[in-house]
């Protein structure tokens, strides 16, 4: 098989360490080669950046809503393809080659979908300044290879079931195959609880719901817990909220930093306004931590209601804020997430996905 992927210059740094992770469990499962393909640097950028504006008059920054970058790379790529009949592996869809398989978190055609029918949501999404002729373009693109290719291995069950329902292409052709935890196993050893601790671990913390969770939190501590804390985890600067009572503003952490707050912590919560997927959820659930999300995208999947976590439907920060203080005190639930313990270590593991891919392409 070849594994093909577009690096970071810190491999470990790529997709959030998904696609260096999903390689080192194929490559224990099966004979596995790389193709690797480097970002553009800023020159090569810049060179079409100009080709785009001079040609389509249209000025966009990013690189992959590029035509005549995608088209170049993709070009290349085939070219540096030595034997015609491996099956490959591409990490987000790079190119149209019939003997490929494409594993992916997110679909353009999912993109215009939320666009058209949540654009509240589209609004956070981090696409809402790409202009609609780009987004269209790189849409009938992705097509294209999606139609040619052997397999869509979805991170999601959510963008499985749209691509199945809503695109027309077959269960036969998308394939759900999850996704892996990026932080060790061996570091989960949860710390003796206190009721009072929640979590929030998100760069993008608007679109992440950071604002939505302080806002709640202080109406948490102001009128049910007023001991309660709250751990913020991921984004450089959250302005004058981090001067809330109770919050602790923690940063950008490592793996084993970020794992040492999972260990401390009761409970999770990240109500995503907009999630491609959300591997934070699979990280919580394995470390013990009910969860509050949103309920939609995969969160839906990830957490089942009033089971192993709550789901809100809105910014209401009173809501929320009784979510939490709910969650905080429902050993029922904390029970029902120990107990899965096991299973969730199994779901979402990449040699799990790793295994589930191997097996599909294996007999075909």
């Amino acid at each position: 098989m070849i594994y093909l992927a577009e690096w970071d210059e810190d491999k470990g740094t790529t997709w959030s360490g998904t696609t260096l992770s999903l390689m080192n469990s194929l490559q224990a499962q099966t004979k596995l080669k790389s193709l690797e393909i480097a970002k553009p640097n800023f020159i090569k950028k810049m060179f079409f950046f100009i080709s785009n504006l001079i040609l389509r008059r249209n000025y966009l920054r990013n690189i992959n809503f590029n035509f005549y970058f995608l088209k170049c790379r993709e070009k290349n790529i085939i070219h540096n393809i030595k034997n015609e009949d491996d099956n490959i592996l591409q990490i987000g869809d790079l190119i149209n080659y019939y003997n490929s398989s494409i594993y992916q978190d997110l679909s353009i055609s999912s993109l215009l979908f939320i666009k058209e029918h949540d654009i509240k949501a589209f609004n956070y999404s981090g696409f809402q300044k790409i202009p609609i002729e780009n987004i269209e373009m790189r849409n009938s693109l992705q097509t294209t290879r999606y139609e040619n290719a052997k397999f869509i291995f979805t991170m999601s069950k959510w963008l499985r079931d749209f691509l199945i329902v809503n695109e027309g292409y077959s269960k036969e052709k998308v394939i759900y195959v999850g996704a892996g935890i990026n932080l060790s196993a061996k570091d989960i050893k949860p710390k003796a609880k206190n009721k009072k601790r929640i979590l929030f671990v998100g760069k993008d913390f608007k679109r992440k719901g950071g604002d939505l969770v302080i806002k709640s939190f202080k109406h948490l501590r102001d009128n049910y817990l007023s001991d309660a804390e709250l751990y913020i985890a991921g984004p450089l600067d959250i302005g004058e909220l981090k001067n809330t009572p109770g919050v602790h503003f923690v940063g950008v952490l490592s793996s084993e930093k970020l794992s040492e707050y999972f260990n401390l912590c009761d409970i999770f919560c990240m109500p995503s306004r907009f999630e491609a997927y959300g591997i934070v959820f699979a990280e919580a659930l394995c470390y013990g931590l009910p969860c509050i999300a949103r309920n939609k995208f995969e969160m839906k999947n990830f957490i089942q209601d009033g089971s192993t976590g709550l789901l809100i439907e809105d910014d209401n920060i009173q809501d929320l804020s009784e979510k939490m203080f709910r969650l905080l005190n429902d050993e029922n639930i904390y029970k029902n997430v120990r107990n899965n313990k096991n299973i969730y270590l199994n779901e979402y593991s990449w040699d799990t996905v790793a295994k589930r891919i191997v097996s599909k392409l294996s007999r075909n």
